[in-house]
């Protein structure tokens, strides 16, 4: 929260103050300050890596290594947005004034106005979520100002998305993960650079959310991370396993097909339109087949043959799945109470349909293949009974909308299977396999329901009525509770949900100062095992901030899932790598 002393700086010291600059190698960035009074500055759009495009597409970031034109940089004005390939969840992204190019590969940096080259603040380096299909450093949800008024350096940046960063086509030379490189350049940018900017390289935090969250786990694993940042936050999203090597290959040669492009004609590739990308993405029908397809991507849960662009294990950049390897630096896992609700409320308004017995088999066996039986025993709609009548009763909407019981019922158990097998579970599973190799790990639960909307076009009178739903917290840690990045945002945070925010970004920031998330007023207790139920210490973000039990109880069933959907793959696809086979943390930690 902004102190209240700001409010009586003169009114012409912005004016009068020179612009904020700092010297690289490359020369001089010449950045802005942030606006009402806050005690902080930025430098927006600074290149890390050579445009990516013509003959560099598809191709691994080039360092940019160039001088600045005349020795100077400019920095104050929005980065490109990478290419989207997708815009299904986020409408109101659209309030910047960010334009999208393949030119994209740039950072933002947020610092306090008195950091200098030696004052050695911790840095927190941002992964935007958008299924690897979207998003942003240019979103102003993402906004640093607050961050950096509170103490420490911010950096996001961008990386390339859907096929422009995650195609994979070995016959083509074409090798995939281009995103997580593009990522891992700027990591060696800030490595490089950021004493500039008045940050210190050895207390760097790489945090992310949703993609940006399995982004940040993926990197986490890596055998070089310790040497380029010493935490991780891996926010709802971690956890999971990557798509397997088969499954890329045949993505990418499908696409190529459906651009007209021989699988062996990379130049055919680079050659094509954004245009010719766009209505290929949208006609190539094997994107919408496979197991963890369901017609729309908030219902579709990614699995091992999911036809996606993502990461997978190349054998080179990503020698292993993060699945079986865990992380390499002390870690946080973290996700939100109610993830899915709003994915399920807006497929169902989407598709008008009220969701019956026999969708919720087909969502099951779309999702899960062999074995939807045992997740349907496991998540019998009826368990919901309870919850769905309370919720009818809280908000006469649903019943206008058409809901009874029933269809209630089996929304509500599609959104607890997301929430627990994509993210709740996920984040079990990569702590307690961090604490299994002996790194520290620390889980928390965000509950809180929020008084405003956040990014999600979501009714007024039911945005609390969930709990904490997927992304509900990046406003918190951000501290950009005013809602004034959103279209017509005029809700107002209460007092209480600004301090929950300033106690977030206080963790976050002790994560990255000291590799261990506890501060003065809260001690974070750390991961460990509570017997077979699976629960364990950690933090609740709800009203405030309360240290208290994760309840985990049930992960284990999907661990099951996962091996039998790694078993299924395997033998759908000939692929019998190291990186498909069981984990086995289950034994392990049932032995316990």
């Amino acid at each position: 929260m902004k102190l209240p002393l700001i409010a009586f700086l003169p009114a012409f010291a912005a004016a009068v103050s020179p612009s904020p600059s700092a010297t690289i190698d490359a020369g001089i960035v010449q950045g802005g300050r942030c606006e009402d009074g806050q005690n902080a500055v930025f430098y927006k759009a600074i290149p890390f890596a050579e445009p990516p495009i013509t003959a560099l597409r598809f191709e691994p970031p080039k360092a940019y290594t160039k001088q600045f034109p005349r020795g100077k940089l400019n920095a104050t004005t929005s980065a490109p947005t990478c290419i989207q390939f997708s815009d299904d969840f986020t409408p109101q992204k659209l309030n910047t004034s960010a334009l999208s190019s393949e030119d994209c590969l740039y950072l933002d940096i947020w610092a306090p106005s008195h950091a200098t080259k030696d004052s050695k603040l911790p840095v927190k380096v941002w992964v935007y979520g958008g299924s690897e299909t979207e998003g942003s450093i240019s979103d102003p949800l993402y906004d640093g100002c607050n961050t950096a008024e509170a103490g420490s350096i911010l950096v996001s940046v961008n990386y390339r998305l859907g096929p422009l960063g995650f195609m994979a086509l070995e016959t083509a030379g074409i090798h995939g993960n281009q995103g997580i490189q593009d990522l891992l350049m700027g990591l060696e940018w800030v490595r490089d650079n950021i004493a500039a900017f008045g940050g210190d390289p050895k207390k760097v935090l790489l945090f992310g959310q949703s993609a940006g969250a399995e982004n940040v786990y993926i990197i986490g694993s890596l055998p070089q991370v310790p040497f380029l940042i010493n935490s991780i936050i891996s926010e709802s999203g971690g956890g999971r396993r990557l798509v397997s090597n088969s499954t890329q290959q045949k993505v990418g040669a499908s696409f190529a097909q459906t651009l007209k492009c021989s699988s062996s004609d990379k130049a055919c590739l680079q050659s094509k339109t954004v245009s010719d990308l766009f209505i290929a993405y949208s006609a190539d029908t094997f994107l919408t087949q496979g197991i963890g397809y369901y017609g729309v991507g908030s219902l579709s849960i990614l699995t091992q043959g999911t036809h996606n662009f993502y990461p997978y294990v190349d054998g080179n950049v990503i020698d292993q799945d993060p699945y079986n390897r865990g992380v390499q630096v002390p870690a946080i896992f973290g996700s939100n109470s109610n993830e899915a609700i709003v994915y399920t409320l807006q497929w169902a308004a989407k598709y008008q349909q009220n969701p019956t017995t026999s969708v919720y088999k087909y969502f099951l066996r779309s999702n899960f293949g062999k074995a939807a039986s045992l997740v349907e025993k496991v998540y019998s709609p009826s368990l919901f009974e309870w919850e769905a009548k309370a919720v009818i009763a809280a908000s006469s909407q649903f019943a206008q909308l058409g809901y009874n019981t029933t269809s209630l019922e089996i929304l509500l158990a599609m959104t607890q299977i997301i929430t627990d097998s994509s993210y709740r579970c996920s984040a079990w599973y990569g702590a307690a396999q961090a604490a299994r190799n002996n790194i520290p790990a620390w889980t928390y639960t965000f509950s809180h329901s929020p008084t405003c909307p956040w990014l999600f076009p979501i009714d007024d009178r039911n945005v609390g009525l969930f709990g904490g739903a997927h992304s509900a917290e990046i406003p918190f840690l951000f501290g950009n509770l005013n809602n004034s990045y959103l279209p017509n945002g005029t809700c107002n945070s209460t007092s209480a949900e600004w301090h929950l925010g300033d106690q977030m970004m206080d963790l976050w920031t002790a994560m990255a100062e000291n590799a261990e998330p506890s501060t003065e007023e809260i001690k974070w207790p750390r991961f460990q095992t509570q017997g077979k139920n699976l629960s364990t210490p950690g933090l609740i973000f709800e009203n405030s901030t309360v240290a208290g039990i994760i309840d985990y109880t049930g992960c284990d069933l999907w661990i099951q899932v996962n091996a039998m959907l790694s078993a299924s793959n395997a033998t759908a696809m000939g692929d019998t790598s190291k990186g498909q086979r069981r984990s086995n943390i289950f034994a392990v930690l049932h032995s316990k």
